[in-house]
């Protein structure tokens, strides 16, 4: 089955050796705050029925390898925490940080055991043969 997200993600590329002026943002993003929930909702509504921050943003991915710190989150929550962050590195190395201009959506794939891989191999192929 399959479930798509309605979000539109921004992907960033942090290299290892920044990865210490992101750690605020990245925290803020695994732990949000209220303030961070309102601040980055479209939706105003009366605070008792307000949404929880994880059913406005419910797609957020950070991937750590030797090379570098890869986020992808809502693109709302890219422009409040990290293009502040980037902005404020020195102008020489500031283009080293990338947040891309195109938004990602998310597409959830349920499935069990070898079926999975495949179903995502099925369901991929078609997009990338037309250059998606």
């Amino acid at each position: 089955m399959i479930y798509p997200q309605d979000t539109q993600l921004a992907l960033i590329h942090i290299p290892l050796s920044l990865y210490g002026s992101f750690l605020q943002p990245i925290l803020k993003l695994l732990l949000p705050t209220e303030e961070l929930s309102e601040a980055s909702s479209q939706i105003q509504k009366p605070r008792s029925s307000r949404r929880s921050w994880a059913y406005h943003h419910p797609f957020v991915n950070i991937s750590v390898t030797p090379i570098e710190c890869s986020v992808a989150c809502s693109r709302s929550l890219a422009q409040e925490l990290f293009v502040p962050a980037r902005d404020a590195l020195e102008p020489s190395v500031r283009n080293l940080v990338s947040i891309t201009e195109d938004d990602y959506i998310v597409m959830q794939v349920d499935g069990e055991g070898l079926d999975a891989g495949q179903r995502v191999l099925e369901l991929t192929s078609p997009l990338a043969m037309a250059g998606m």
